[in-house]
Order: structure tokens, then sequence, then C-alpha cells
């Protein structure tokens, strides 16, 4: 019987758009989703599946189970949560409604989405192991080096890619007794269009980061091979190249990952893009407080500092 996977987030230059392409070109049925089908249509052009689904919705989720339930006769033998957003803002001066609008689509909707379609999962589960076909169906969530990086500016994203780690770890080992896998992905640096200066107002008025507000927001470009120029804030640029060299694009990525997802005994982390193991070497064997001399030298916090300390100073000779 054809393996089935469900892909969320596919919209077409990211990389839930290539991870599904790569899926289909090893004999797997894939279905993909995303919050609008007009995002998805080379995806059907193609021959796979697509779906409208908004992880935040339940309702929307709820309806594509049961389309998926007909199609498949109950079960579902790969899940890959890879639906993401984005957010930039100082950890002091974030507006809360967008932090928690990010926090609905990173780890809620993981979660929603992971507790909807896990009985189809069991159920693959019931079939392979009475079959004896030797594969373990399995649910893959797309994570981020932002876990272990303390990626300045984005307090939020970090937090939400930290908390998809743990619950990941926790859930690989509630799901082991239902003979189902779980693997959680330490995402590197891949060229999608995940951030763009368009998304990015600016530091607030009166940001106690002003002093640095010609280096944080003056555009830079990121020009990707076959694709069109992508805008980047300095601080998003100096993250994307100093920390993690070398990105890769999404269709490498995906050659890259599927492989290894797909093995009949998949490893519980997956390491991919952007020279990750420079930062599974730093998180390893180094003290974590290395990032802060390496993020606050480029993205001159100690500016904001001098700042800070001049305007105590001047107070003082008032």
């Amino acid at each position: 019987m054809k393996k089935t996977a469900l892909v969320t987030g596919c919209s077409e230059g990211g990389a839930g758009y290539a991870i599904a392409l790569e899926l289909q070109s090893q004999g797997i049925r894939v279905f993909a989703i995303a919050r609008t089908l007009r995002t998805m249509t080379k995806l059907q052009d193609a021959g796979i599946e697509i779906f409208a689904m908004d992880v935040t919705v339940p309702s929307t989720i709820q309806s594509v189970k049961v389309e998926i339930e007909k199609l498949t006769g109950g079960t579902l033998d790969i899940l890959i949560n890879n639906a993401g957003v984005i957010y930039q803002a100082a950890a002091i001066e974030a507006d809360i409604e967008a932090v928690k609008s990010l926090f609905a689509v990173n780890v809620y909707g993981v979660m929603e989405v992971t507790k909807v379609f896990s009985p189809l999962l069991i159920e693959a589960s019931r079939y392979h192991i009475s079959h004896n076909t030797g594969f373990s169906p399995r649910i893959i969530n797309i994570g981020s080096l932002a876990s272990f990086i303390p990626a300045t500016f984005y307090s939020a994203y970090n937090a939400s890619k930290a908390a998809v780690t743990m619950y990941g770890n926790t859930l690989r080992i509630e799901m082991e007794p239902f003979g189902v896998k779980v693997v959680t992905v330490h995402m590197g640096r891949v060229l999608t269009k995940i951030i763009r200066d368009d998304d990015w107002k600016g530091l607030p008025e009166g940001s106690l980061y002003s002093p640095i507000k010609a280096t944080y927001e003056g555009p830079s470009h990121e020009v990707s091979p076959g694709k069109p120029d992508i805008p980047f804030t300095c601080a998003a640029k100096y993250l994307l190249t100093t920390i993690t060299e070398n990105g890769i694009s999404c269709e490498a990525f995906a050659k890259v990952l599927v492989p290894q997802i797909l093995q009949k005994n998949p490893p519980a982390f997956v390491w991919a893009a952007g020279q990750p193991w420079r930062t599974w070497f730093i998180d390893r064997f180094f003290s974590r407080t290395v990032w802060d001399s390496i993020l606050k030298k480029g993205l001159q916090l100690d500016k904001v500092g001098a700042a800070f300390r001049k305007d105590i100073a001047d107070r003082k000779s008032v």
C-alpha cells in the first residue's frame, strides 16, 4: 500500500513546498496544506493533493481530517508539522498580541494538528504491525536552531521553537507504545521567504534600542539562485549569515531531510542546513553564553549600553 504524508505550511517558496515535492518523488502520496489553495497550484499541477487549512482554526483542521480519513481509509503514515511564522522585536518592546499570534501557529498549531491526526497515525501503526511491513508511522516537527541560539530581537520566535523541541521530545516518549516515531528537525539557514522587510515595522517610537536604529533597520538583500531578491533587515541578515552560514535552497534542504525521515529507524533529532554542526558543537561543548559576545558585537549592542550610561551621566550633571 502506498504510504501517505500530510505536510503543513506548503505555500510556494517555503520548505514545506519543497518537502512535499521530494516526498512525492519517493513514491509517497502527499497531502499538502496551506491557508489558501492559490499558493499551492503548482503542487496540484504536479499531482499532489492540496487542502486549505489554518492551523490556528480547529474547525478547519477537523474538516481536513475527515477528508483525509475518507481518502486513506482512516490512516496516515507521516505527519510533518512545518507551518510557522516569525516576529521581530526586542523582548521588552514586543507586541504581546503579535507574540500570541506567533505562538498560535508555531506551538499551539503543532499541538492541535498532532492531536487531531494522531488517531490516523495510530491506526496506520496497527496496519503496519499486523501486516509486518517494517515501517513505523511518524510525526516530524520542523524546529529551528533558534532553539539553541538566543537570536537577538527574535525572543518570541526562539521561545516558540524551543517549545516545539521540548514538546517533540516528550511526544516521542508518549507515542512509542503505539509504534509511532517522533522526529524533531533542528533546521538551520534555509532560503525561504519567512523573513522580509515588508513584515517589519521598525523599532517603535522611543525605543530603548534607538542608538542602533540605522544598523538594525537598514535594508540588506539576499539573492537566491533562481529566485527574486529577498530583502532583509540588517539584524536578520546578520543572524542568518554570521551565525548560520552557507544557507541552502528549500529544494536542497528537502533532499537532505527526506531520506533521513524516511529511514526505517529515523533519528530522534535531525540537524539540517546552514552548517548546523557549528551550533551543535557550541551547544554541546561550550557555555551557552558564548553566543552573548557574538550577538552583541554583530548588532552593535555596545552602542545601546554606551547611550544608557551617557544618559545616566547627563542626568547626574543636571
